[in-house]
């Protein structure tokens, strides 16, 4: 059986090593079109920093993430983020993000009363939700996430709490995500109770037996706490799951930066390429890696798939990654490309003499631009053609701790979308992951690019390095000058999940099924963009793949 691998992020190199291990006689080959693997996780260490230009880190409840670490062998490495009061950032004036809150969306009445975030005009119009009816939902039960709550909480919790917080999972336009396709429990909860204000404090109220798995997928119980994502444990078997071995907490709690485990999110002290290596390294012998090298046709022919393959300097494959250092003192700008990461079209061979790979199964991983390629005269892919995808840039920036005058205030803060500024949020990393940064370091991971800002395609690094600085400066009230900063911008690298991304995704399926044998399309722009997500899907198609008999 010949097996062929689209994409060598995170998820298609899982759907490989598990495939691989399950099924030691297949034959697997794995196209990756950019120069290295691991798609948007992409670690550096720079002298004594860890520094992530993409994701920093994944949800520890999701636990498919952590299973894969400890099956690679890398689980003493993982730690947990310190945790600490997070802040919002409204029009010139930072405020606590109120306690006892799920989402933004209030559990508890005192914390949310004493809030400073929130007008008392916000507070009473929240409030009248307990008197609500549950939202009218379209033909195929979706709504906006931002038209629901705003209908719910209001227009100022909206801008205030929700929408930093919701809209940033997404980086898009909250008036524009589909609820159904990102926190589907949220209707649940509303349907169930009436209400969001009575529902979530029904949650709050059975927070001991919260059942965040049937929240995700069906009946919603009483005392189930909502979470975003699709979470498979419960809070006590999440702790529980935790708490399982004394030796690894015990290592945990003395290893900087866990917290003894306290934190939601998971890293590992190598960096999270740290798993993009382990995998590889780890490849079973019958799957046969390959970087540099673009699909660029997929056909069906009498029960096979017909794989074009040409050699490819491209380091975009639907998703323009670029990374820059600026005013570097410690760091060297190697292998520095233009802004748009593009190339010219030499830098792409057909190899004409090489006849179509043929492929039994053929697996796809990659963003939904990439679909643009393949079954061009078919019309049931159209859906992943036109879906939207956003943009955004990071900078990461470090100074020294001695001369740094700011208010480090928890681990960070997120900037409303009506704040004049293209900047959404700010971590303090080495109060969040101190790990990551020497004792004597302060480091700001900035986050750039808000819905209908085109910064992040138009700057060139000197002026958003220049732009993150100023702005960050503004925003946190300090003056010292960083050491080295460093430029990753991302461009339509984030699928929106906007309405009606179910129902299309499921009717791509359908199209699939019938008329594609053997096709497998997994990855971001199918069941969740986090990367517990993609591994999940890899591990779920594997299982099916396995058991097809």
């Amino acid at each position: 059986m010949n097996v062929t691998i689209v994409g060598g992020g995170l998820t298609g190199l899982t759907a490989a090593y598990y495939l691989g291990h399950a099924k030691p006689e297949w034959n697997i080959t794995l196209y990756e079109q950019a120069p290295r693997f691991g798609g948007k996780i992409q670690t550096q260490r720079v002298d004594d920093f860890v520094v992530e230009l993409g994701p920093d880190s994944y949800l520890g409840r999701k636990t498919e993430m952590t299973d894969l670490v400890h099956d690679l062998g890398l689980g003493d490495t993982l730690v947990s983020n310190e945790t600490g009061q997070a802040f919002v950032y409204d029009q010139g004036s930072i405020h606590p993000i109120p306690g006892g809150s799920i989402m933004g969306i209030p559990t508890e009445m005192m914390p949310f009363v004493k809030a400073t975030l929130i007008s008392w005009s916000g507070k009473l119009r929240a409030g009248l939700d307990y008197f609500k009816k549950p939202y009218e939902l379209d033909e195929n039960g979706d709504v906006s996430i931002g038209h629901f709550f705003q209908y719910h909480l209001g227009q100022e919790m909206m801008d205030k709490l929700i929408e930093p917080l919701l809209a940033g999972i997404y980086g898009g336009d909250i008036y524009k995500i589909s609820l159904l396709s990102t926190f589907p429990h949220f209707i649940q909860v509303e349907q169930k109770y009436g209400n969001m204000v009575k529902g979530m404090m029904a949650a709050k109220m059975g927070h001991s037996k919260a059942g965040v798995s049937k929240a995700a997928k069906g009946a919603v119980a009483e005392g189930d706490v909502p979470r975003a994502g699709k979470g498979i444990m419960t809070d006590r078997q999440f702790e529980n799951h935790e708490a399982k071995s004394t030796k690894v907490q015990a290592d945990m709690a003395s290893r900087k930066g866990t917290a003894a485990q306290s934190g939601m999110f998971r890293q590992l002290t190598g960096g999270l390429e740290s798993v993009i290596t382990a995998i590889v390294d780890a490849m079973p012998s019958n799957v046969h890696l390959y970087t540099g090298k673009l699909v660029s046709n997929i056909r069906y022919i009498e029960g096979m798939y017909a794989i074009d393959v040409v050699n490819s300097g491209n380091d975009a494959c639907g998703c323009q990654s670029n990374s820059n250092s600026i005013k570097t003192d410690s760091i060297n700008a190697d292998n520095k490309r233009g802004a748009s990461g593009s190339t010219t079209d030499s830098a792409i061979e057909v190899l004409l003499d090489k006849a179509p790979a043929m492929a039994d199964h053929v697996i796809i991983s990659t963003p939904p631009a990439t679909y643009t390629q393949w079954f061009k005269d078919d019309s049931g892919f159209d859906f992943l053609r036109s879906m939207e995808q956003s943009s955004c840039a990071i900078a990461i920036m470090a100074f020294d701790k001695s001369t740094f005058d700011g208010d480090l205030k928890g681990s960070g803060l997120l900037i409303t979308r009506k704040t004049d500024t293209p900047l959404t949020a700010c971590t303090i990393l080495n109060q969040k992951w101190p790990q990551t940064t020497p004792d004597d370091k302060v480091v700001l991971r900035v986050f750039i690019g808000k819905p209908g800002n085109d910064v992040v395609e138009q700057y060139s690094d000197e002026e958003l390095s220049e732009l993150a600085v100023e702005e960050i400066q503004h925003i946190m009230r300090f003056s010292a000058k960083p050491e080295w900063v460093r430029i990753n911008r991302l461009i339509h690298c984030m699928p929106q999940y906007n309405v009606g991304h179910r129902a299309g995704i499921k009717a791509v399926r359908e199209h699939v099924a019938e008329n594609y044998p053997n096709l497998h399309l997994i990855g971001t722009p199918f069941d969740g963009i986090g990367i517990p997500d993609g591994v999940k899907q890899a591990k779920e198609l594997v299982q099916t793949l396995v058991n097809d008999k």
